[in-house]
């Protein structure tokens, strides 16, 4: 399904691509994480829906980390590991994209999540470091990976904050309808 490139500079265009194309559709975004990948994730989110440098129309963006609420009712009554993949299958639908973070690729409820956007047809865009884990195997061939070629979280996790800023760049190019300031 996805052609992409073997450089991370040509995997971040790609995920930029699928993005703006999921936006411009009228799809929306959804984004998970733990613990910094979470906040990572909050940070995707909110740079779409309000702005990145351009002001612009706001584009359809949800951190599925961000509501306490749905998280510890989920916890309580199923099982932490479904915490984001209960809210993919509540509110993804086909031609979405899922935004899934995770240093070390092995985070159970981020693959959980995964899998389920994979079986509801979700398109899924992966940051991942060290060996990509158990993520980057779930999304080998058909979704894309960012993988940071690192062991070290921190870096890692920086790298992450680059990446995204490098897509919310692309992405407000690549859907602008700039508004006056």
């Amino acid at each position: 399904m996805m052609s992409t490139g073997n450089t991370l500079d040509d995997r971040i265009t790609q995920a930029a691509l699928l993005t703006s194309e999921t936006v411009n559709r009228g799809g929306k975004i959804l984004a998970c994480g733990n613990g910094g990948s979470a906040s990572d994730a909050q940070h995707f989110s909110s740079e779409l829906v309000c702005r990145y440098e351009l002001n612009r129309k706001a584009l359809a963006a949800v951190a599925l980390s961000s509501d306490a609420s749905v998280i510890t009712a989920t916890g309580n009554d199923y099982d932490f590991s479904q915490i984001f993949s209960r809210q993919v299958e509540a509110l993804g639908r086909p031609g979405d994209l899922l935004l899934v973070i995770s240093t070390s690729g092995e985070s159970e409820n981020v693959i959980l999540a995964a899998e389920a956007a994979l079986q509801m047809n979700i398109r899924v865009v992966g940051l991942t470091g060290k060996n990509g884990g158990t993520l980057g195997k779930l999304l080998e061939p058909d979704s894309l990976e960012l993988r940071v070629p690192s062991e070290i979280v921190a870096h890692i996790q920086e790298a992450h904050a680059i990446i995204i800023h490098c897509i919310c760049k692309l992405v407000e190019l690549q859907t602008m309808d700039e508004l006056p300031s």
